[in-house]
């Protein structure tokens, strides 16, 4: 299970760290004064959807912990 975990969050950072080809192609199109507030949107855009996804993650497995503690429990 670790290590779909670990998969999952492998994927999710690469996407974080660079623009997809398209995204590079928009933040071109755009004016250069527009452009670097155009990339501190989609790099914030990105660190949020990263850390739901993070925040979903934690959550799943809290519920799967105590799915476990009340099954040995009881």
């Amino acid at each position: 299970m670790s290590s779909s975990i670990e998969q999952v969050a492998k994927t999710v950072t690469s996407g974080v760290r660079g623009n997809s080809e398209l995204e590079s192609k928009w933040i071109a199109s755009a004016p250069p004064e527009m452009q670097a507030q155009m990339k501190a949107q989609l790099e914030m855009q990105k660190q949020q959807e990263l850390m739901q996804l993070v925040g979903q993650l934690m959550k799943q497995m809290s519920e799967m912990s105590k799915s476990v503690i009340r099954n040995v429990g009881g």
